[in-house]
């Protein structure tokens, strides 16, 4: 029709299959996943996203969780009950503490100590 966008036909064919529709039991990596869910003409980007929320153990490399823009994605997708496994864990700490860690300048904690005094100042009243 003039003026409609076109769509994926995968992510389509996809939705169109409803939110009922199952994995088999068994162990499914991403190629797996993209080799059942081609069979079917969908998106294996969805299905994988789907098949998080069905699974009882992931195997993910820790920057899938550890990164905040992947993490907020991937994170809410999980059960309470999935076990995570961090695959390629050995630098993990490293990461950790990267990820943690801020660089603050002479400037930011200027302003913070004056911030802290203003504070210190109204509590005292």
């Amino acid at each position: 029709a003039p003026g409609s966008v076109e769509t994926c036909r995968f992510f389509d064919a996809f939705v169109e299959s409803g939110e009922d529709v199952t994995l088999p039991c068994g162990i499914f990596d991403l190629d797996g996943l993209r080799t059942w869910g081609a069979k079917r003409g969908w998106c294996p980007y969805f299905l994988a996203r789907r098949a998080i929320n069905h699974a009882n153990i992931l195997v993910f490399n820790y920057q899938y969780v550890l990164d905040p823009k992947v993490s907020k994605m991937v994170s809410r997708e999980l059960e309470n009950e999935s076990i995570v496994v961090f695959d390629e864990a050995h630098n993990i700490d490293n990461v950790c503490v990267e990820a943690l860690s801020v660089t603050i300048d002479s400037r930011a904690l200027d302003r913070a100590t004056r911030s802290l005094g203003r504070l210190q100042g109204e509590v005292n009243r």
